[in-house]
């Protein structure tokens, strides 16, 4: 077995375990920052590397395996609806039949009354084919500086956070805070094809010299950006692309070779002027920081 086929293969048990440790505490609450812990990966790239190596989100996994649950419990159980319905943590009967009717196409009660008690099949966690991903990238790794920024908070679509650079800029630019060295920085805390789009949280950010500067506006952060060595991407093309490039970086190439990312979000740097440049010529540079 190469090293890459290994380093992939320790990817893959320490998602088993959480798919182990998934299926049998379905009638718990499943935090996530837990659930990174134990397939030992930072919560800030889990998300990532769940979906792309399993083909759906953590929170579809969850739902999936709950109502799996669920329907062992009405084929082998005489247990209430009600009571399956906590069983399997969803707060009320209501919520758990319009799942269960989503997932299954018929209401828990029809489920139950069409099916003799048999054996379920259980639930197929990995794409019978690995992700093919049509582009590959140069990844190097680069030595970061510790940089001090100033953010502006954003919650919501990433691809809105045009709107928090605008402010940042125009706070910034007012307080004498820009120069020729300022250089522009956005943080994702979370992934958006998991997390619900209106809780998305990201931060608009440019770099500073002086990290005791008076801050013009109360919205305003301090971040500190720290020093390290990082995964560096760089992606030529719209900002509305850079999904493919995230993509394969957590499916592909970071399982791939013998990476162990930090506890810090992705960060990207805008390299060019977004006023003043075509779409296509952007240039992002994507950033995970490793240990």
């Amino acid at each position: 077995m190469t090293l890459k086929n290994t380093t992939k293969h320790s990817y893959r048990q320490r998602l088993l375990k959480v798919i182990d440790y998934l299926y049998q505490h379905t009638d718990m609450d499943l935090d996530v920052n837990s659930l990174a812990e134990l397939a030992n990966m930072s919560a800030y790239h889990f998300h990532r590397i769940y979906r792309e190596f399993t083909g759906e989100t953590i929170n579809s996994t969850v739902r999936r395996m709950r109502l799996f649950k669920a329907a062992t419990l009405l084929l082998h159980s005489r247990l209430s609806q009600a009571d399956i319905a906590k069983q399997v943590k969803y707060a009320s009967v209501e919520a758990f039949n319009r799942a269960f009717t989503k997932h299954y196409g018929e209401t828990p009660n029809q489920y139950r009354l069409n099916r003799s008690a048999q054996q379920l099949e259980q639930s197929v966690f990995y794409p019978t084919r690995p992700k093919e991903y049509n582009q590959m990238y140069n990844v190097e790794r680069i030595q970061n500086d510790k940089l001090t920024l100033i953010g502006l908070p954003h919650q919501g679509d990433y691809m809105q956070i045009g709107q928090a650079f605008e402010k940042l800029g125009m706070l910034a630019g007012s307080a004498g805070l820009l120069n020729e060295h300022s250089r522009s920085f956005g943080i994702y805390y979370d992934d958006p094809k998991t997390v619900d789009t209106d809780n998305l949280r990201s931060m608009a950010c440019i770099s500073i010299d002086n990290p005791n500067v008076e801050l013009p506006d109360e919205q305003l952060q301090i971040i500190e950006l720290p020093a390290g060595t990082a995964l560096s991407v760089l992606f030529q093309g719209d900002y509305t692309e850079l999904d493919k490039p995230y993509d394969w970086l957590f499916g592909q190439w970071i399982p791939e070779n013998q990476i162990e990312l930090a506890d810090f979000p992705p960060f990207e740097e805008y390299l060019n002027d977004v006023k003043q440049t075509p779409p296509s010529e952007l240039l992002t540079r994507i950033h995970c920081l490793v240990k």
